[in-house]
């Protein structure tokens, strides 16, 4: 019970690495509020984590391109919990392309959500973990976000950018005892990364970059990567922040 006597507001959950976080945390006791625009997805995984593991778990609709709608997820979220410690920011897009080819419509979309949308979600949820005493906020970049990677280029901006704020979040927070730190992800088998499988020539050219890249020899589950969501969220990570944490099997960065 790792997580006992947190509170954690979800932005996104309903799905991939999020969904694996959100089970994650309550086998280890923690409260959640589970907000994404995928509300059905969202509270059948609340009423699966409510009843087998008894914490409170609920769902709430929001979209990360609505201000509103995310000030609206903070509030209800620390009525229900009665306050918020914890905030994992998962809600992201991908899309691939090379750079003749990408249209600055996208380029904007992609910056609207990835990075407008993880800088409103941290925003607003601030002054809740103020009011908890502290907390920690965990954004999540990728690992495209340091390395890069062909035809990502406007997917690994935005997720640089999460980074470089992420730290220095961290750094304006820290004498409020709100430690931000983000999580990168390397490979990991889940449909949000279709994009890139695509922009490779499918699931098998995929298999054969990733074992010959990958140390490990193999992509990562969602599962492999929720745990560190949960130490960054334990009182066992309280003397770390402004860190990027990878889980990549071994990827050089």
């Amino acid at each position: 019970m790792r997580l006992q006597g947190k509170k954690a507001l979800f932005f996104g959950g309903a799905t991939g690495i999020g969904r694996a976080t959100a089970i994650q945390f309550a086998q280890n006791g923690a409260n959640l509020v589970i907000a994404d625009l995928n509300i059905d997805g969202a509270m059948q995984l609340a009423e699966q984590l409510s009843s087998e593991y008894q914490v409170k778990a609920v769902a709430v609709p929001f979209d990360i391109l609505d201000e509103e709608s995310i000030k609206t997820a903070v509030l209800q979220a620390e009525n229900i919990l009665g306050g918020i410690t914890t905030v994992p920011i998962f809600a992201a897009m991908m899309r691939t392309g090379d750079v003749e080819d990408f249209s600055s419509e996208t380029w904007d979309t992609l910056f609207d959500i990835n990075v407008r949308g993880t800088f409103l979600a941290a925003k607003h949820t601030i002054p809740a973990l103020k009011r908890a005493g502290g907390g920690s906020i965990i954004t999540t970049s990728s690992l495209a976000g340091v390395r890069g990677a062909p035809g990502m280029v406007a997917y690994a901006a935005t997720k640089g950018a999460v980074v470089t704020f992420s730290k220095t979040l961290a750094l304006e927070l820290a004498p409020d005892n709100i430690r931000v730190n983000s999580v990168l992800p390397g490979w990991i088998d889940t449909p949000f990364n279709n994009p890139a499988i695509d922009y490779m020539g499918g699931h098998d050219a995929q298999d054969e970059v990733v074992q010959g890249i990958v140390p490990l020899g193999r992509q990562g589950t969602p599962e492999d990567v929720a745990p560190m969501y949960v130490f960054l969220a334990s009182d066992e990570s309280s003397y770390i922040t402004a860190k990027t944490m990878l889980v990549d099997g071994g990827m050089p960065s």
